[in-house]
């Protein structure tokens, strides 16, 4: 069978400021894992904003959140920290510096992509902005995250004054929403089954056993598993 066709491809729409993104990024990576299916994916994040009214130098967090949710907001958030602990994810949305607007991360991770470096700098946005809460509207963290993808101050910066990938952003963000995709995580698998939301890591499962039967996908079993009967690995 070629190898371009025995590839699960998923296209996810999705922001770097959502939580339950991040959440849903784990669980299927767990669910890739567990399939044992890593070789036979392929990963195409697209973009999407939760909010493109944010300015550019960002939000206070807390007041921003209290604006849009009211005086319990965190008592809101406390079913998705829960959440990002079941994945390993420390989330501390009180601690979270800025609210931010996220149209230029979705130009640099269209770029990425075009270098083959996209899944690499999306799981760095992420953990840079829930985890280690760090605050994405500044040049300087901009700069040093980039730099972990092999980009230099230099293209970093002539990055952000230019408009590189902003049509194909905007495009693209167009036409998700044009398709009826209202919320984020969104996940389309091999341009055919569609899901909404972070689905525990079981969902997952069920989604790729049966494309990997409909495709007549077979899975190499890892040359390090433990034989069953006599437990020697």
């Amino acid at each position: 069978m070629n190898q371009e066709k025995s590839k699960i491809r998923i296209d996810v729409v999705s922001d770097v400021a959502c939580p339950w993104c991040y959440i849903g990024k784990r669980r299927i990576e767990q669910a890739i894992e567990n399939t044992q299916i890593s070789d036979n994916v392929q990963i195409i994040y697209h973009p999407f904003q939760l909010d493109p009214s944010i300015p550019n130098e960002g939000v206070d967090f807390n007041t921003y959140a209290e604006n849009r949710f009211g005086d319990g907001y965190l008592q809101k958030f406390t079913q998705v920290e829960n959440a990002g602990k079941s994945v390993g994810l420390d989330f501390e949305f009180e601690a979270l510096p800025k609210a931010i607007n996220t149209f230029h991360l979705h130009r640099f991770l269209t770029i990425a992509a075009m270098e083959g470096k996209q899944a690499e700098l999306k799981e760095l946005f992420l953990k840079a902005y829930f985890v280690d809460r760090i605050d994405l509207s500044k040049k300087e963290e901009l700069i040093n995250i980039l730099s972990q993808i092999g980009w230099s101050e230099d293209k970093t910066l002539a990055l952000l004054n230019s408009d590189e990938a902003t049509d194909s952003v905007k495009e693209e963000m167009h036409y998700f929403r044009q398709h009826g995709v209202g919320g984020v995580p969104f996940y389309i698998f091999n341009k055919k089954y569609a899901l909404s939301g972070a689905q525990p890591s079981e969902v997952f499962e069920q989604v790729f056993q049966q494309i990997l039967q409909e495709e007549g996908i077979t899975v190499q079993a890892e040359s390090n598993s433990c034989d069953i009967e006599t437990g020697e690995c």
